[in-house]
């Protein structure tokens, strides 16, 4: 199977935002040109960030932001070089993945309209019930905006403004 990354280096580094702050991610430099595979992942991933121009990818996933440049990967928060390291090698491991499926992807050279939590907030009861498991409806708004939360969890919603939210969801 052709991979994309078959070499690249590991380190931890401070954000040049915030140096001296003890927080640390994790940056991945690779000797060759990845760029290539960021329309494919462009196309299947969520809460996606892609300027096909200057070749910059950046999502969010989990706790963790990622920052893709043709010759370097960036990950935060990333603490401990152990951690590092397995982190390294399963977002290489799914770049190599995607770049050999690529043939089943229609590639997206275009970003995708985020979606923004206001918009989600909008539609709601705005109750605060903590029904969902949130303590207030823009808490929840903010996490089913990244994906950390499902559309079930707001009981009190109406069915017309679930019908508008799912539609505005699935707009992504």
């Amino acid at each position: 199977m052709e991979k994309l990354i078959t070499d690249y280096e590991v380190k931890l580094v401070e954000p040049g935002c915030a140096p001296g702050s003890a927080r640390y991610g994790l940056q991945i430099d690779v000797p060759n040109d990845i760029s290539p595979v960021f329309p494919y992942l462009n196309a299947i991933l969520e809460n996606v960030s892609y300027d096909h121009e200057n070749h910059i990818l950046i999502w969010r996933e989990r706790r963790q932001a990622y920052a893709l440049r043709p010759n370097e990967i960036r990950v935060a928060p990333s603490e401990e070089l152990l951690d590092a390291r397995l982190l390294a090698s399963e977002i290489i491991e799914r770049i190599n993945r995607v770049w050999q499926e690529r043939h089943n992807i229609t590639p997206r050279f275009i970003e995708k309209r985020r979606l923004a939590v206001i918009d989600i907030y909008k539609l709601l009861p705005k109750t605060n019930c903590r029904k969902c498991g949130y303590p207030t409806c823009l808490a929840w708004a903010a996490a089913l905006c990244s994906g950390e939360a499902r559309l079930e969890q707001c009981l009190p919603l109406l069915a017309e403004q679930k019908e508008k939210l799912l539609a505005l969801v699935s707009a992504e």
